[in-house]
């Protein structure tokens, strides 16, 4: 962060040279020459100009567009096949590059948030609802860039004023509890200015029930480990109820077409709450494409069918997760790859036992629109918040609240396992519904394992072990798994990667971009 301090113009004119593209994005603006806040944020397009430079941050290789989609979410859903190097093994210290550049490109957002709301106030001749709207988005980015840090970092510098001299004294860590307590004061404070996501038709705004989502992930987070704030599960529930009060979501009677439309960047705002959205392939002058569906997509040689990385591969545990009938196993967890010779590429079904071989289906390659396609690149959008997890988030906060699920918690969780099984969301289903009468703890079995089914390959799962605080004690098992029934070919990589995840891995080491700057910040445990 204190590397930053020290080239602020620097982060000022890139910020202010973004160039974008479609009217339905945040990313709607011209490029600038180089200035400085003295002369700037003085009209709507400014402002908007560096709403959009917070923003931008979320598309970075290190955070949505790689990054957060495997090698910085190692978990008991995937394996990175054969990869035995850096970050892709999980071999990860403070000198890790990937790592130095996230937090780095973290804080970037974080000081572009803070220029933004420092000086917001000076376009007197934008209309008070105006600025309004664009600070609630710019306070919600900055806790959001903060809530990742904490998750991932601990005890991290908070910092809510822009950097005006390299002579600033770095900061320490601030204790995680304060960190949450500023994250949520500034939710709350965004949640009362920004819009609903009806006047905008897209999601790749923040909303009024975007913030309220978050929301809940983040008390259902202060809940959990390492806070264990128990009492904070009420509020986790009562924030996702806010949300399925709202009328203005619902979910997508079609599981597999939720994943079509990111491909296709189709804006379903109803399942699809928030996603960070990729434009084209990268080339030109415009620099939007991010590279879901190659990186950790389904097995492919040939580009103009699809090209994807032979790493993301999805676990035994996973593929046994879901039972007879229910369609998302082979929509998640892709039964066939594409066998390459030459220039010809030949779909190709993989066998009944072949299961660690099979590739994250969630985002496939063949759906794209933009030809030709690229290797590397895609206009796949990445999602940060489905109505989905809102459903799941309240059954386990209800679960806790109620010492056991209440008919709502059954009828939300039950919702999602319908969809699952393709059936109508509304009405009962014997093959679908969760059993009756769970103890409040079988019931949080059930929810661990329906967010394993429904979230798989998003990011999320990390996340939800670290919380529950058994990310050790699950990775360690993995790892036992691996060496018992992983195929030969796989297996030495894969048991590495997982045995790696000890109690020091609960959080990621402080980077040496950090330390080397910053005398006042502690190295967390164990590294």
């Amino acid at each position: 962060m204190f590397l930053q301090m020290k080239t602020t113009l620097l982060y000022i004119a890139m910020m202010l040279a973004l160039i974008v593209s479609s009217c339905s994005k945040i990313l709607d603006t011209t490029p600038q020459d180089f200035v400085s806040p003295v002369n700037y944020y003085n009209t709507e397009s400014e402002l908007q100009s560096a709403l959009a430079g917070v923003y931008d941050r979320l598309g970075d290789n290190r955070l949505y567009s790689q990054g957060m989609s495997c090698y910085m979410v190692f978990s008991d859903e995937f394996f990175m096949k054969n990869q035995t190097s850096g970050m892709n093994a999980n071999i990860v210290d403070a000198s890790t590059l990937e790592l130095n550049r996230h937090w780095e490109t973290l804080y970037t957002g974080i000081e572009r948030a803070n220029m933004l709301l420092e000086n917001i106030d000076k376009a007197v001749k934008v209309t008070a609802e105006k600025r309004n709207e664009i600070k609630g988005q710019a306070l919600f980015l900055r806790a959001y860039y903060y809530f990742m840090l904490t998750d991932e970092f601990g005890g991290v510098p908070l910092k809510l004023q822009s950097s005006k001299s390299p002579e600033e004294p770095p900061l320490p860590g601030t204790p995680v509890k304060d960190l949450y307590e500023r994250i949520v004061t500034d939710m709350k404070q965004a949640e009362s200015l920004v819009k609903s996501v009806s006047d905008y038709g897209y999601n790749t705004r923040i909303t009024k029930t975007t913030v309220q989502g978050i929301l809940a992930r983040v008390y259902l987070t202060m809940a959990g480990a390492p806070l264990n704030d128990v009492a904070k599960y009420a509020d986790a529930r009562a924030y996702a109820e806010k949300v399925m009060l709202s009328g203005l979501h619902s979910l997508n009677p079609d599981f597999k077409q939720i994943y079509i439309n990111h491909v296709q960047e189709i804006f379903d705002t109803k399942e699809s709450m928030w996603e960070v959205e990729f434009k084209g392939v990268n080339q030109g002058e415009i620099q939007e494409g991010g590279m879901i569906g190659s990186y950790n997509g389904i097995t492919c040689g040939n580009i103009e069918l699809g090209y994807g990385y032979d790493y993301v591969h999805a676990t035994a545990k996973l593929y046994n997760a879901y039972a007879n009938g229910d369609q998302r196993r082979d929509w998640t967890v892709a039964p066939y790859r594409y066998v390459t010779s030459g220039q010809t590429a030949v779909r190709t079904n993989w066998a009944a036992d072949q299961i660690y071989d099979r590739s994250n289906g969630k985002w496939r390659r063949e759906y794209e629109l933009l030809l030709p396609r690229n290797q590397n690149y895609t206009g796949t959008n990445w999602p940060l918040l489905r109505y989905a997890d809102v459903l799941l988030m309240f059954a386990e906060a209800d679960n806790y609240t109620n010492n056991g699920p209440s008919a709502n918690a059954y009828k939300a969780i039950n919702m999602v396992r319908r969809r699952g099984y393709g059936k109508d969301v509304l009405v009962p289903d014997v093959a679908a519904d969760a059993a009756a009468n769970l103890s409040q703890q079988d019931f949080l079995d059930l929810i661990r394992n329906e967010r394993l089914r429904e979230l798989a390959f998003e990011g999320i799962r990390k996340h939800d072990l670290v919380r529950w605080g058994i990310y050790p004690s699950v990775m360690q098992t993995q790892a036992r798994e691996y060496q018992t029934n992983m195929p030969t070919a796989l297996k030495d990589a894969a048991v590495a990667q997982a045995q790696r995840v000890t109690d020091r891995a609960v959080l990621f080491p402080i980077p040496n971009s950090e330390l080397a700057v910053n005398p006042n910040i502690k190295q967390n445990t164990g590294w």
